[in-house]
């Protein structure tokens, strides 16, 4: 297939490379040009804007994969925006977390244009991005679910079909509330017991061998262990959603303290200087001394 790419981020540019690598024909685009070196490197080829990718003849689906709600607004709508210059019938995925009337008003622009839209949110971390293992929640028109198969299968292990356009973003953003708590429950846990002088590793045998096993905290267990704060999910992109979480509740009226209270924890690591580290860097925020090697 004909595929455009925008957005070559952590998750972005190993997405990307997994289109080229399964034989697709791609086109990409990034903010800044060397983030897309080593797929134009693999046969890949650069479109300057977002619009110039709409208009690459015959170019079948865009796939977008940016960071935050004013990045996408500007990668659809902005002056080299990608939606005035849509062909009829170009399929677009949005691989990013947005905020769900965003993702609405989205569809409905490029249905207004022939196209359609279908979000595809992902989870699954920068190892399953450049394995093409991650998991997708989609929303959209069933039928266009169905026919995307091929481009979801050249990045997912696994695509669930969640609802109409929002619902699969609201579903991610709920997912993201859920690992900061994990998260969260860890670092402080974490702290409690280096002052407490007892490893990390033997709460993650306990914890591992009970009814709340998972395999995240082997995971995460295993970054605060080791101190490896390298990024897989970055603290400014969760602090995002989490803000983006809260504004949803806000606008349902449903209660979320705690989520609330989590996200001004990203807020003090961002303040710190940690927006760039992964998450399991609010750590630090708790205990400097879970930050410092060992």
């Amino acid at each position: 297939m004909r595929i455009g790419f925008i957005g070559l981020g952590i998750m972005g540019s190993r997405m990307a490379a997994n289109f080229r690598a399964k034989g697709h024909e791609l086109w990409v685009h990034n903010r800044t040009r060397d983030r897309a070196k080593a797929l134009l490197d693999a046969g890949a080829q650069w479109s300057p804007s977002p619009r110039a990718m709409a208009e690459v003849p015959g170019i079948e689906v865009i796939c977008t994969c940016v960071a935050d709600p004013p990045a996408m607004e500007e990668t659809a709508y902005g002056a080299q925006g990608f939606v005035p210059a849509l062909a009829k019938g170009t399929r677009v995925v949005d691989f990013s977390t947005m905020f769900p009337d965003l993702i609405r008003s989205l569809g409905a622009a490029i249905a207004a244009r022939g196209g359609a839209l279908l979000e595809s949110p992902m989870t699954g971390s920068k190892n399953g991005a450049a394995a093409g293992t991650l998991l997708l929640m989609c929303g959209g028109d069933r039928a266009l679910f169905d026919e995307l198969q091929p481009v979801l299968k050249a990045v997912a292990a696994k695509a669930i079909y969640v609802g109409p356009l929002g619902q699969a973003t609201q579903v991610k953003l709920v997912g993201n509330v859920i690992i900061a708590h994990m998260l969260e429950a860890l670092s402080e846990g974490a702290a409690l017991l280096a002052k407490s002088d007892i490893p990390l590793s033997k709460m993650l045998e306990v914890i591992q061998a009970s009814g709340y096993a998972s395999p995240y905290w082997d995971f995460k267990v295993k970054a605060l262990v080791e101190r490896d704060f390298s990024t897989h999910f970055s603290v400014d992109l969760m602090h995002k959603d989490l803000t983006l979480a809260l504004a949803t509740a806000h606008e349902k009226k449903v209660p979320m303290p705690a989520t609330a209270a989590i996200r001004e924890v990203y807020q003090t690591a961002r303040a710190q200087g940690l927006g760039n580290d992964d998450i399991s860097a609010t750590a630090i925020v708790l205990d400097p001394g879970l930050g410092r090697k060992t």
